[in-house]
């Protein structure tokens, strides 16, 4: 009878201790750089005018025929259906489809190898399989009139999204044109498509269309500069090109932006939990946490990085077992599982910035008397190349070449590189 006296006494007393630890845990407020994290992921976005909102003619890309006073309306009938379904699928398509005919992404440049190259072996298998698609190709140039891509969808796990792939269709088209002599205008429309592209990495709202405006900009960058490498130093290039490679702005490359829209995702996600599984879960906690998580990129050392070009080192996420934590184990350990999967989009965007830079960089070193275009490069503008990742010269010659920071996803090389203009 003693030793379950002294059982019970023992489980009474770790009972007291369990109650003291979570009591003091709940007690203890939200740390302060997480609550201003959170403060700042809550702050709402200046409202800026409808009318430069890309949203609505990325939404509708696919389709013909749509005229600019069907456009909203069509949208809005679209935004109605699906929070009017809140249990709907998350590949909604547009209320358009069956309405009016579709175009589809033509099967060229879609991956890491030379579009330039794709192209060329296929040309008239290329023709043929953008036939049809004017209406698409103007609809794309068109998206660089708007200033910023904010969704019309509140947001939700189950938002959908439109079929950003499509973007990328005006990429073979372009190379077409160069192949068919008219290397003028597939020059404009490529630089036209980048300047979009750039619009979208940085204003961009959520993380997804950041990252596919990187690789739009990306791979017409390296579009540009193959083409670049086959023309004659006579051959006028558009002005905007001069825009369109200009050195990239920290706001493009930092995902300070797109990062709200991850937040707002899992504010969204986090206020359907059901009262009853939240044993060990508090959401404006885990809020805070997700916050301060999300926005590691915005921080003043990260941004230095990124302006340094040296590969983004984000700061750890703070360690499950805390005080904090007790009384909030599932939220802690929610966020410290979803943490890695941030780390490496800073510096696949830093390598897109280097591709730009490159670019730029290239266009530059046309217009410059011949020379060792080692040398000459050493002398490239401010903004062009950096410290951390200086322009080199391939072993045999004709690239120019420096390392990735980031793993890339789409079969690209260890380096980010681009031909020597004709005549160097």
């Amino acid at each position: 009878m003693t030793v379950l006296k002294w059982i019970g006494a023992l489980l009474l007393g770790l009972g007291v201790v369990v109650v003291l630890v979570l009591g003091i845990s709940w007690a203890l407020p939200i740390p302060a750089a997480e609550r201003e994290a959170l403060d700042a992921m809550e702050t709402p976005a200046a409202p800026r005018p409808a009318n430069d909102n890309a949203f609505a003619a990325v939404w509708l890309l696919p389709y013909d025929g749509i005229d600019a006073s069907a456009r909203d309306a069509l949208l809005a009938d679209d935004v109605q259906h699906f929070h009017a379904a809140p249990e709907g699928p998350a590949s909604l398509t547009s209320r358009a489809d069956g309405r009016f005919a579709r175009t589809e992404w033509a099967p060229w440049c879609r991956n890491a190898d030379p579009c330039l190259s794709q192209v060329r072996a296929v040309p008239d298998a290329v023709a043929v399989g953008h036939a049809g698609h004017e209406g698409l190709h103007a609809r794309i140039a068109g998206i660089s009139r708007y200033r910023y891509y904010r969704s019309a969808f509140e947001p939700d796990p189950r938002m959908p999204f439109p079929a950003l792939g499509l973007l990328f269709d005006r990429l073979s088209a372009h190379a077409l044109l160069h192949v068919q002599g008219e290397s003028g205008a597939a020059l404009a429309g490529l630089c036209q498509d980048v300047s979009s592209a750039r619009m979208l990495m940085a204003e961009g709202d959520t993380l997804v269309v950041a990252m596919v405006g990187g690789a739009w900009a990306s791979r017409g960058a390296q579009l540009f500069t193959d083409i670049l490498a086959e023309l004659p130093a006579e051959v006028e290039v558009p002005a905007v090109c001069t825009q369109a490679f200009a050195p990239p702005r920290l706001a493009e490359l930092n995902l300070c932006h797109a990062m709200r829209g991850e937040f707002a995702f899992q504010q969204a996600a986090m206020a359907t939990v059901p009262p009853r599984q939240q044993l060990f879960l508090n959401q404006r906690k885990t809020l805070a946490r997700s916050a301060w998580l999300l926005s590691r990129t915005c921080g003043d050392d990260v941004q230095a990085q990124i302006r340094d070009d040296r590969r983004v080192t984000l700061p750890p996420p703070p360690p499950v077992w805390t005080w904090h934590c007790a009384a909030n184990a599932v939220g802690c350990v929610l966020v410290d599982i979803a943490g890695p999967a941030y780390d490496e989009y800073p510096q696949r965007m830093q390598d897109v910035g280097a591709q730009l830079r490159m670019a730029g960089a290239m266009l530059w070193l046309r217009g410059q008397p011949q020379g060792d275009a080692s040398e000459v490069l050493m002398a490239v503008p401010e903004g062009f190349a950096s410290v951390q990742r200086p322009l080199r010269i391939s072993e045999d010659g004709a690239r120019v070449r420096v390392p990735r920071l980031g793993k890339p996803r789409d079969g690209s090389g260890p380096e980010v590189s681009a031909p020597l203009p004709k005549g160097w």
